[in-house]
């Protein structure tokens, strides 16, 4: 179904954020009004009563700044929405403003000492945000004299233009290509594209899935320098900050915000190279059951089941995951019954809809989810996984005050990506159809060896791009291209015919490379810490999930997940997962036989 054709309880509605773009304009006034206040203590914050004003004040304007950030997600659902590209553009520049009427607080704070502001907010009604400057003066070397940070706040605008640029590259600019199979067009959209690749003949549509994987990837490949260039600005931009606030690299600095080790990073490398033979172990199954003798890249989704074809409408999904998730208690499907309310969820594909899922941070406005429903198990899979966001986020701030009901994104996916060990298990044991068994196993092991091992290659692939720069080496198209396919065959694609001679452009389709950089690795270490996680609900009860759920960041993302057993630097972390594959492996080929 198309969005448009959509009942409006399945679209967001956003008139309980702001009414329209008049209610929006007003309460971006009072934000600047709110940020300028602030700006009056400058000079003042050795004052306790000052300090603690200081603390109230931004908390308010720190919370209208998220809820005028969270309506903008409208734009979204349709980025050629001229009057949202208006409001997110006043947004932007009002917030850089915010960013540099504040840029006063942090050096005054770090001059005060440690000692002296824990004494200004002990037994105030602000003690609770002792850890927030616990870390503010962990991360002292970092932070810049406040002359230098404020040229640096004055520029910011001009240097988030690139965000935009790539948003207008991968969405407003896209144009979804038509393809003959069999005497029949087709439009290539994303729904087009998963499914044909999927569910097309094994052996007399080859060619045609080659063709329609170029021309899905014809948005990218026909911009790729404009990728590039826009790329190379992103990674000067991350090597300039790091630089600026001395740090060794961009990876250093992206991983200080969370006091991960970079040797975190880079162990998760090692453990991805060491047992990338479980993903070739599965490729191999496709190639071996439909006897190709060439086996291209196209042909690795392939469905494994005979004839099997289920459509899954949004109701019967969302009542598959409640069912699922009716296991983790009450408290828990309290939360879930708030997230999958009417208008929480947009479900439906359009053609300028941004592409994929994502759910909404909330403080003080309730979490929303975007989805581009595809009436497959695999929606059912990506819903479970975003609910896991949205309810994540009503645990934390319902047991954490803000700002310690912020989690990370390094704890956010083992929420999400936990839901979908639970759901798995819950629609397996649901189906005595052997088909079914084979799709839900497939599934499984293709969702769990891309948010593992996958992530992997792009945060390998990543880390050396960046690296490009840090080296004085250029940054170019064909560079990327080649280093993309380089690290592609080191992860199994070597499998695939011809692999080295075709054009890998497909990097600018990750997203996360030009919005959040060093984001993708966080993914795979989130599976395998949830997988443990998972392990002990079965054994222990809800609660190894709902603590977890309720931590928010009251304390450093390695401690809270220190309290649930995972050590990322411990092999042993990894081992529960790349066994539970290797299990569903075996049972794939078993049910093949």
């Amino acid at each position: 179904m198309n969005r448009k054709e959509a009942d409006k309880k399945y679209k967001w509605d956003f008139s309980n954020v702001f009414e329209n773009s008049s209610d929006y304009k007003q309460n971006l006034e009072m934000f600047q009004k709110k940020f300028k206040k602030i700006n009056e203590l400058k000079g003042n914050l050795g004052n306790k009563e000052k300090f603690l004003e200081y603390l109230r004040m931004k908390n308010e304007t720190d919370l209208l700044s998220i809820r005028l950030d969270h309506y903008l997600n409208l734009y979204n659902l349709d980025q050629t929405d001229t009057e949202l590209q208006e409001l997110m553009s006043l947004y932007k520049k009002a917030n850089n403003e915010y960013k540099e009427a504040l840029s006063f607080a942090n050096p005054e704070i770090l001059d005060l000492g440690y000692e002296k502001v824990i004494s200004f907010i002990k037994g105030s009604d602000y003690a609770y945000q002792e850890y927030i400057f616990k870390k503010l003066f962990r991360m002292k070397d970092s932070f810049l004299p406040y002359q230098k940070q404020e040229v640096i706040n004055q520029v910011s605008n001009s240097r988030e233009i690139l965000n935009g640029f790539f948003d207008c590259l991968s969405y407003a600019d896209r144009q979804f290509l038509d393809v003959e199979i069999n005497g029949k067009k087709e439009l290539i959209n994303t729904t087009f594209f998963n499914t044909f690749l999927a569910s097309s003949d094994p052996i007399k549509d080859q060619q045609n899935r080659k063709l329609v994987w170029e021309k899905y990837y014809n948005n990218v490949t026909s911009k790729k320098y404009s990728f590039a260039k826009t790329l190379e600005g992103i990674i000067t931009k991350e090597y300039e900050d790091a630089r600026l606030k001395n740090y060794s690299s961009a990876l250093e600095k992206a991983l200080s915000e969370d006091n991960i080790p970079t040797a975190i990073y880079r162990k998760l490398l090692q453990i991805g190279k060491k047992n990338i033979g479980i993903l070739k172990d599965y490729y191999s199954i496709i190639k071996d059951r439909f006897g190709f003798k060439d086996f291209f890249i196209s042909d690795r989704h392939l469905s494994l089941a005979d004839n099997f074809s289920k459509v899954v409408l949004v109701e019967e999904g969302k009542q598959m995951v409640k069912g699922a998730l009716q296991m983790l208690g009450e408290e828990y499907n309290e939360k879930l019954d708030i997230a999958m309310k009417d208008n929480a969820i947009d479900f439906y594909e359009d053609s300028t809809k941004r592409s994929g899922a994502y759910s909404t941070l909330g403080n003080g406005v309730e979490p929303s989810i975007l989805m581009n429903w595809s009436d497959t198990l695999s929606s059912v899979s990506t819903l479970a996984h975003e609910l896991g966001h949205s309810v994540h986020t009503l645990f934390a701030e319902a047991s954490q005050k803000y700002p310690l009901c912020s989690y990370p994104i390094i704890l956010a996916e083992i929420a999400s990506t936990f839901n979908e060990h639970v759901v798995f298990d819950y629609l397996y044991e649901k189906t005595t159809d052997k088909n079914e068994k084979v799709c839900l196993v497939q599934n499984r092991i293709y969702d769990m060896l891309t948010t593992f091992f996958r992530e992997i290659q792009y945060a390998d692939f990543e880390l050396q791009a960046h690296e490009l720069l840090e080296k004085n080496e250029p940054i170019t198209a064909e560079r990327l291209m080649n280093l993309f396919k380089s690290v592609e065959l080191e992860y199994g694609y070597d499998l695939c015919t011809n692999n080295n001679e075709r054009d890998a452009y497909y990097w600018p389709h990750i997203a996360h490379f030009f919005y959040y950089p060093f984001y993708v690795y966080k993914y795979s270490l989130d599976v395998a810490a949830s997988f443990k996680i998972y392990q002990d609900v079965k054994k222990g009860g809800s609660q190894h999930i709902t603590n977890f759920l309720k931590a928010g960041c009251h304390k450093d993302p390695l401690d809270i997940l220190k309290d649930s057993g995972i050590d990322f630097m411990d092999e042993k972390t990894y081992e529960p997962i790349l066994s539970e594959i290797k299990r569903l492996i075996k049972l794939l080929k078993e049910l093949l036989d």
